[in-house]
């Protein structure tokens, strides 16, 4: 009898670390990471993309990690978590670091992550045409708007298999034009639905009525970033204990699927 309950007691973490619920609480999150879920939402937000163990799914540029910590483990068993990430060769020295920050952080603990595939951020489909069940994206789009969306949305929808799910979050301008950082909404959903993709519908989970958006050095002002661009120096404290209790940025959450 007492090696049967030491048995379901060491099968309890096993179990549960197979859910999303398990990997958020997990204890390979570090508390910096887990203050943020407050602003991401990260559970909340996955189920309303419809993620499942077994599928395909295409992560661009996970920058950090954040997000990849909790996908890579989630899929590791039964499904496929792929990084579309910067190039090893990039021009960019900041690209070049970003790379090889990442598969470091990979290769150093492979039981977390397993052995995602790795693909380029900037061809024209990720990985193979048609493999992906789901390509998400979380605050990349504002980076795109103006040089590379269609580009982008083009290599997403290549990706995705017929009834594959494109999830995407980004910082929500409260008017028709994207500025410093924040990208407008309706727009982004008429560009999506331009290449191809059907709109599924919105959440608010990761809304944020705190966020005046009207930051002198943008959403960068806020957290996590909290960058002090535009202004003072003697102004620089007391604003960002201000834009500490507004928290992150208030956000768009999108779904679309390839038909």
């Amino acid at each position: 009898m007492k090696r049967l309950l030491l048995f379901i007691l060491l099968l309890i973490p096993a179990l549960s670390a197979q859910t999303l619920e398990g990997i958020v609480s997990g204890k390979h999150r570090s508390d910096k990471n887990k203050a943020r879920d407050q602003y991401r939402h990260p559970i909340e937000t996955l189920n309303f993309f419809g993620i499942k163990k077994n599928m395909t799914v295409v992560e661009l540029n996970p920058g950090g990690g954040w997000y990849q910590e909790i996908l890579a483990p989630f899929l590791k068993e039964n499904g496929r978590y792929v990084t579309a990430t910067y190039d090893a060769d990039s021009k960019s020295e900041y690209r070049r670091n970003s790379y090889k920050a990442e598969m470091k952080r990979l290769k150093a603990d492979k039981k977390l992550y397993g052995t995602p595939q790795v693909v380029s951020l900037s061809g024209d489909v990720y990985g193979e045409e048609r493999s992906a069940d789901m390509v998400l994206s979380f605050r990349n789009y504002h980076n795109w708007v103006g040089s590379s969306e269609f580009e982008k949305l083009r290599a997403i929808y290549k990706t995705l298999k017929s009834g594959g799910v494109f999830g995407i979050t980004d910082h929500r301008s409260d008017t028709p034009t994207d500025q410093k950082g924040y990208t407008c909404e309706p727009c982004m959903i008429r560009d999506a639905e331009a290449v191809g993709f059907i709109y599924v519908g919105s959440s608010q989970i990761n809304s944020n009525g705190k966020d005046t958006k009207d930051y002198p050095g943008g959403v960068w002002n806020l957290p996590p970033t909290l960058r002090d661009r535009g202004l003072k120096k003697s102004e620089i404290k007391k604003m960002q204990t201000k834009y500490k209790k507004i928290g992150e940025s208030d956000r768009y959450t999108l779904k679309f699927i390839k038909p």
